[in-house]
């Protein structure tokens, strides 16, 4: 087994994620899925088996709906830093696959990168709240780039063997 293969799929699953997100929407009427404001750590909707990623979501996310993203007229069932935080983390798991285990995958500097990068998200996550701005593809670009930071923990993780 390659080293980066518990990333491959840890990112094909992220990916299975990010379809799902996008398209349950469009199974459902234009708007089915709006308002769904509530609480991370908290199941405050009830929801059908069909509705899983919705219900993921509620668990998940505070599923605010002008932090959201809207597709055929519903929201989401994540907000746009976490439909962010996991492209990040998926795409870059695609792209890092063949150099785990190998430079620079084997120094700790990697999972340094990867703190900063995570450091970087929460920054812009404590400045929103701060001054109150709500600009959803700005935090996309954030969530985006701490999964990134993600990703390279997970890989580096996965170099541990190839570590001299």
């Amino acid at each position: 087994m390659k080293a980066g293969t518990p990333g491959l799929l840890i990112s094909v699953i992220l990916f299975s994620l990010l379809a799902l997100i996008f398209a349950v929407p469009f199974l459902y009427a234009p708007g089915t899925f709006y308002n769904l404001n509530g609480t991370s750590g908290i199941l405050d909707h009830e929801w059908s088996a069909s509705q899983f990623i919705y219900a993921l979501g509620d668990i998940l996310c505070h599923q605010e709906t002008g932090r959201s993203f809207i597709v055929n007229g519903s929201q989401v069932a994540m907000c746009s830093r976490d439909v962010g935080m996991i492209t990040g983390c998926a795409v870059t798991l695609l792209l890092t696959f063949n150099y785990v285990g190998k430079y620079p995958f084997t120094e700790q500097k990697i999972t340094y990168l990867g703190l900063l990068l995570l450091l970087i998200m929460i920054t812009e996550w404590v400045v929103g709240a701060t001054v109150g701005y709500n600009l959803i593809y700005l935090r996309f670009l954030f969530g985006a780039i701490g999964g990134a930071g993600i990703a390279l923990i997970i890989q580096n993780i996965a170099s541990e063997p190839w570590k001299k």
